[in-house]
């Protein structure tokens, strides 16, 4: 490499994501493109990667970031720091969909190869509130599990934490509806009812190899969504196991459609009975809850605004 590609690239690793320790691949990585003659440097911690990166981007300096973890470390180096330089992925979660929809590796080698060739892909950004995310965003059951392997979270998260999350959804989730709307050509807001469970996907895959969306593009500009109606856990668990034969677009239950906003809001019922929050997820991670305005708690909110950002984030693949 010559002195005038000797720039910083900054590697932010997720010392807890997947079901094992990625570390020592995040340092072997460090230590390649040190030998390939980049200045990198490793950071473990987002406060400090932060710091650092912003640092070396008001100078200048940073050529590449690469995110260490899994969907949601992604997530997470998008919203810290934005997209002034490209990122690629050091695949390290337990889903890694980003990383396999991209068809990055996982040799440390290869990625420094990928980065001494530079071939960049742009990606639509995707805004929920005042969040950003690449892949999904979920409301309903699904989201419901993934809040509970985060709140029990103590180190690495392994297959058996979803299983186990699955178990404790089902005997406490009370499939909540939610009044969707949509944005459509014109900019206007149409109505799309009432349903129980909500996905706004980017790609057409979903954890555990799921196949939901199968038309979604990353870098088409519109969001596609997903709606299963079923208010009750026969229902839901119903309209899981088409998902999981592949019939769910079939299915009396199941609206399918194309746009560049979604606003979602939680039903309350006439009789002023609660039915408790429904909780959201980004990339695969729990975010938040929705409540009716009466329901409102410390993370609560009462409507999820999801749209197409219109802008991209560059992304070095192979």
């Amino acid at each position: 490499m010559n002195s005038s590609m000797q720039q910083h690239v900054l590697i932010a690793a997720n010392p807890r994501s997947g079901a094992t320790d990625g570390l020592p691949r995040a340092e072997k990585l460090c230590e390649l493109l040190r030998n390939d003659g980049w200045q990198a440097e490793l950071l473990t911690d987002l406060d400090a990667f932060e710091r650092r990166a912003k640092d070396l981007l008001s100078l200048g300096q940073l050529k590449a970031i690469v995110a260490g973890g899994g969907d949601g470390t992604v997530s997470t180096v998008i919203n810290r720091i934005g997209v002034q330089v490209p990122i690629t992925i050091l695949p390290m979660g337990s889903e890694n969909l980003l990383a396999k929809y991209l068809e990055i590796p996982r040799d440390p080698a290869m990625i420094v190869s990928m980065l001494r060739s530079g071939n960049v892909r742009e990606l639509d950004l995707v805004q929920a509130n005042q969040q950003l995310f690449l892949l999904m965003a979920s409301l309903g059951f699904d989201a419901e599990v993934v809040k509970y392997v985060h709140q029990s979270r103590r180190s690495h998260i392994t297959r058996w934490a979803y299983r186990w999350g699955i178990i404790q959804a089902l005997f406490q989730y009370r499939w909540p509806a939610m009044e969707i709307q949509s944005l459509d050509q014109d900019g206007c807001w149409v109505a799309q009812g009432r349903h129980h469970w909500v996905f706004a996907f980017n790609v057409p895959k979903y954890a555990a190899g799921l196949t939901l969306l199968p038309d979604a593009r990353i870098d088409d500009g519109l969001i596609d969504v997903g709606l299963f109606r079923g208010g009750s856990l026969f229902v839901g668990l119903w309209n899981y196991l088409l998902v999981a034969f592949g019939a769910h677009r079939k299915s009396s239950n199941w609206t399918e459609l194309k746009t560049k906003g979604l606003r979602i809001k939680l039903v309350r019922p006439a009789n002023g009975a609660g039915q408790g929050g429904v909780s959201y997820q980004l990339d695969g991670d729990w975010v938040g809850d929705l409540a009716a305005y009466d329901d409102l708690d410390g993370q609560a909110e009462d409507c999820l605004l999801i749209q197409s950002m219109g802008t991209r984030a560059k992304f070095i693949v192979p």
